[in-house]
């Protein structure tokens, strides 16, 4: 009888043993492992070999991981691992609800991307945010609120300084909007309707954003002769009302003052020093992109576009505004033909401009080229509905130094692409890419580790991104895979729609939406909520 029970409870342990070692058969303790890679983690500190196991949304394990098991395993070997890149400044809420997939960001191996950007976004926040959680989107998505948006809600496009009674309703809806989520609070000084502000609104107006704890990014007034001023003014709005600055796509672009890159450091490092958070961006190329409506007199669009049609008969304001063009856009300190240096990327009336540039469009309409016919020209493509253009003005040297100080950022300056339509600014596809290919490997203007944290650790910090930007355990795992000696952006100014090469794998909140440089359709991206949001989720 004892026998018959020892019998018995022997084949009792010994089946829950069995069942047991099968269990933890089946159970797979981490979703994916990344073997043999070299992590950057973002900080800027040197590379090192470590195994990475991801569960669920997050990075669970760093290290030596061969005996673990996982769902899925990558083989890293030779690629380098990095934090999912964020790009500061973009203006993807123009087109992120109409290509949630961004497969011009994803591909350059970007997870998180910043929208609202040179004071303008999509009002209310409220509905987009709604339709991108309803939809789903394959990178992490945050927005600003845009100056020039809430003034033109309230004043539309007049010259005058803000009634109390107008203030207070730009106020309240920068309110509305810090509460459907928004990061903060951005400017676009030399645009419509953002030029006729002063100093003291903008300050009045970010104290809104302040008392909610965002952040104040500005598109300055001048990146010229003035440009230093315009800075300052910029580092104004954050002192009086102590939040962080960011100096919107940083250039000298005017080539009267190539070379001074003082006029930005001087303010900038003086501002550090009195304890002001004042950062930079910038996109690494020598052309700008941006509507023509900047070249212009601010006071020819005052009561919008019908007012400035009107202006434009009577031959006194249309030779004032033909001045003020040839003065600002067509006149080099350095004998540079501008003709040339000024394409055309889009145009809605006249398709046939786009890839050209004044010169040839001149030539083309059988028109002799000069200054005074190039102003001519731009006034009638603003006349019929606009165009965007590329604008190369700055010096490379410029572009390089820039991009060595310890407080500037990677960003694009571009937007949602759709493959193949008009010839947009190749920083649409290839800013990061570039940067790691052209001036970590090629140029050497910066080591892989610092213009990583650049990409990844300094943009989380400066917008307060809560557990994003840095390779640990416990972080959202948006991971970027790449091969360091293929790494390579492909887009150029002739051929702008081409993706980069060399990106081997993009990870989003643990999933995998980059997998041998396709992208896999996948959509784990998420709304990165500001500070004011009402029972916000986390980020």
């Amino acid at each position: 009888m004892k026998r018959g029970w020892i019998f018995i409870i022997g084949m009792g342990i010994l089946a829950f043993s069995l069942l047991g070692f099968n269990c933890q058969e089946k159970e797979t303790p981490y979703d994916l492992i990344i073997k043999n890679g070299q992590v950057i983690n973002g900080t800027g500190s040197p590379w090192y070999k470590a195994d990475i196991a991801l569960k669920g949304d997050k990075i669970a394990a760093i290290g030596r991981l061969d005996e673990s098991q996982a769902r899925k395993i990558i083989d890293a070997s030779g690629l380098i691992i990095t934090p999912g890149f964020i790009d500061v400044h973009t203006h993807c809420d123009r087109g992120i609800a109409r290509i949630p997939t961004a497969d011009n960001y994803i591909l350059q191996g970007v997870t998180t991307v910043i929208g609202g950007n040179c004071g303008g976004h999509p009002f209310p926040l409220a509905d987009l945010f709604r339709q991108l959680e309803k939809e789903g989107i394959s990178l992490n998505f945050g927005c600003l609120i845009g100056h020039n948006t809430i003034r033109r809600q309230v004043m539309g496009y007049k010259m005058e300084t803000p009634s109390p009674e107008e203030m207070e309703k730009m106020k309240r809806l920068i309110d509305q909007e810090m509460k459907s989520g928004a990061l903060g609070f951005s400017t676009g000084l030399a645009y419509l309707p953002g030029i006729y502000a002063t100093t003291g609104e903008i300050v009045d107006l970010a104290s809104v954003v302040a008392s909610y704890g965002g952040v104040y990014a500005s598109h300055i007034r001048d990146q010229g002769d003035k440009i230093s001023e315009a800075i300052e003014e910029a580092i104004t709005v954050g002192e009086k009302n102590k939040i962080p600055v960011l100096v919107s796509h940083i250039k000298l672009a005017k080539d009267s003052v190539w070379g001074e890159i003082a006029r930005i450091t001087r303010p900038v490092e003086e501002a550090r020093q009195r304890g002001v958070e004042v950062f930079l961006d910038q996109y690494p190329y020598t052309a700008t992109s941006s509507g023509f409506t900047s070249s212009f007199p601010s006071w020819a669009f005052e009561g919008g576009r019908d007012k400035f049609i009107e202006r434009l008969k009577d031959p006194e304001n249309y030779r004032k505004i033909k001045e003020f063009i040839i003065g600002r856009r067509l006149s080099s300190a350095r004998g540079i033909d501008k003709m040339e240096t000024i394409y055309i990327a889009s145009c809605r009336k006249n398709p046939e401009y786009e890839g050209k540039n004044l010169k040839q469009i001149l030539e083309q309409k059988g028109v002799k080229p000069s200054v005074e016919a190039a102003a001519d020209l731009i006034i009638d493509i603003e006349k019929s509905g606009g165009a965007q253009g590329v604008f190369f003005q700055m010096d490379e040297r410029d572009v390089e130094a820039l991009m060595r100080l310890p407080y500037t950022m990677h960003a694009s300056d571009g937007g949602i692409q759709e493959m193949g339509r008009g010839v947009p600014h190749p920083r649409n596809y290839g800013t990061f890419p570039r940067v790691i290919a052209r001036y970590v490997r090629e140029k050497k203007v910066l080591r892989l580790e610092d213009a990583i944290r650049k990409m990844t650790s300094l943009p989380a910090q400066m917008y307060r991104l809560k557990r994003r930007g840095v390779i640990a355990v416990g972080m959202y795992a948006d991971l970027t895979i790449f091969d360091p000696d293929k790494f390579q952006d492909q887009a150029t100014f002739d051929k702008p729609h081409q993706y980069s090469k060399g990106l081997e794998y993009v990870v989003v909140n643990g999933e995998i939406v980059v997998e041998h440089n396709l992208h896999t359709g996948k959509r784990p991206g998420r709304i990165l909520y500001g500070p004011g949001k009402t029972s916000k989720e986390k980020q």
